[in-house]
């Protein structure tokens, strides 16, 4: 188990394929550069796609201007938007964006079992992921928020989970741009 003092440590892990449980500024996360290493630890379905984490909103491939200015009022912060069929999220915890960055971002998902509530914090990590001890570590934390992250799908102007962030303000402004 890891603190948020030893970045430096858990970055040496994720570049060396391991996956990480974190807190963030919402549920606990699970990342990785390896989206397969996700989906085996939470026994998830391909079906369902990962998260890009990022540190700046230049990293979100496709945005255009108006998007760019629209979504940058609400990032860093509990606000996932899809983009050319891609989510991308910039969390609002300064450690974590640390961690992006040394790494050049992660793939993620909510830190737990495929159907399950997400773990509250690291004691509780421990007991959930223990078949893993190889391909995963955990850094000391516990859950910021009960509401996982607004999904706005910027492709379809429609909100895919209600979170925090307000979604409707997000299409209102940019169905206002579009005209």
């Amino acid at each position: 188990m890891y603190d948020w003092t030893e970045i430096e440590q858990v970055a040496f892990e994720l570049k060396n394929n391991k996956a990480v449980i974190v807190e963030t500024d919402t549920v606990m996360g699970i990342i990785s550069k390896n989206p397969t290493l996700i989906y085996k630890i939470k026994k998830r379905s391909r079906n369902k796609k990962l998260v890009r984490l990022i540190s700046s909103v230049d990293e979100a491939a496709g945005l255009t201007i108006n998007e760019k200015k629209v979504i940058g009022k609400y990032w860093p912060g509990g606000l996932t938007i899809i983009k050319n069929g891609i989510g991308y999220r910039i969390p609002d915890h300064a450690r974590l964006l640390e961690l992006i960055n040394k790494v050049n971002g992660v793939y993620s998902s909510s830190a737990n079992l495929s159907g399950k509530d997400p773990v509250y914090d690291d004691k509780e990590a421990i007991n959930v992921f223990r078949r893993y001890p190889f391909e995963l570590v955990i850094v000391k934390g516990h859950q910021q928020d009960d509401a996982p992250s607004t999904i706005v799908d910027l492709d379809k102007l429609k909100i895919l989970r209600v979170g925090n962030v307000d979604g409707s303000s997000i299409i209102n402004a940019l169905n206002k741009e579009q005209k």
